[in-house]
């Protein structure tokens, strides 16, 4: 009989070449979610988006400062600007899976952009879609 603390590497942290995670949202069982390969990517990725820079103790260059982008001019530089945070940042944090397109769109009725981003792990693709916008300024501010 395996000990807690293999049986918890294997149900948890991972087996056979799979990573692994646990995301803070409750399943209808009850239970915290376990999302595994490249989910586990896409949450990482979104955190170092959405945190920004000079927020983590520990850390303070962990994150991105996309939030200092929302007000800019919706040009081609902006855009271009952005597609280089988010290349640098998560290339330099969390580099297990390669960016295969980054796309920002600008919303036309408020401040802010979507960013996509395709990303490819072991030939699995999926999408990554963070939105920056007034209110994300906002509440970074608040806890800086």
């Amino acid at each position: 009989m395996a000990n807690l603390l293999d049986r918890f590497n294997i149900s948890v942290v991972g087996s056979s070449g799979k990573i692994a995670d646990i995301l803070p949202f409750i399943s209808p069982k009850g239970d915290f979610k376990r999302v595994t390969n490249l989910d586990v990517i896409l949450n990482s990725w979104n955190n170092i988006l959405l945190t920004s820079t000079r927020t983590y103790f520990f850390d303070p260059e962990y994150g991105s400062d996309l939030y200092k982008k929302v007000f800019d001019p919706v040009d081609e530089e902006t855009a271009e600007l952005i597609e280089d945070e988010i290349m640098d940042k998560l290339m330099y944090y969390d580099n297990r899976a390669s960016i295969d397109k980054i796309n920002v769109e600008f919303t036309t009725n408020k401040k802010g952009f979507n960013v996509s981003v395709v990303v490819d792990y072991d030939g699995e693709k999926k999408e990554l879609n963070t939105w920056m916008g007034e209110e994300s300024f906002g509440n970074i501010l608040r806890t800086v």
